[in-house]
């Protein structure tokens, strides 16, 4: 019986470990989108960079990962940062009113910013984009069961991989 129990314990820490995620960004809803192996895992509003201090577009990764964090350029708090680029942008724990109000960064609510903090892994991509279309976060989410269902069928996990859509398709 405890041997049964190791197994799943093990086979749960595996599923975690090798888990495909990335976190979506659109700037134009200011919402935040987290995926799992096609599922959207998490999702929340947020508050992006200002006029004159725009979050910038593009593809990055979690560089750094700090609980509790001191801006050098401000000296203010940045509770639960996860770091995007070099020179100050990150996802970190702030007030989020219904516009963007930040200095570049993407501000997220405070639970919010726990449960991706430690959802997260160092190295998760990050996809920031002006405009996504709702309903691709959510297709590319049916476009990964479809997958996981094929690999059931087919008991051949490489011939499914290779069928994998990547979120580059719907952005």
């Amino acid at each position: 019986m405890k041997l049964y129990k190791i197994i799943f314990i093990f086979l749960l820490c595996a599923s975690y470990a090798f888990a495909n995620k990335e976190i979506i960004i659109d700037l134009g809803m200011q919402k935040i989108y987290a995926i799992e192996d096609g599922e959207v895992i998490l999702e929340s509003r947020i508050s992006t960079g200002k006029p004159g201090h725009r979050t910038p577009v593009g593809k990055f990764k979690i560089t750094q990962k700090k609980r509790h964090h001191i801006s050098t350029i401000y000296h203010l708090p940045m509770p639960f940062m996860m770091r995007l680029t070099n020179y100050g942008i990150a996802i970190h724990q702030g007030y989020v009113p219904d516009y963007p109000a930040s200095h570049g960064c993407i501000r997220v609510p405070r639970d919010y910013a726990e449960q991706l903090f430690h959802w997260a892994p160092m190295g998760t991509p990050v996809h920031v984009k002006q405009a996504v279309e709702y309903a691709d976060v959510y297709k590319r989410a049916q476009e990964a069961k479809k997958i996981e269902q094929q690999k059931k069928s087919d008991g051949n996990y490489t011939t499914a991989k290779n069928k994998r859509v990547t979120i580059d398709d719907f952005l």
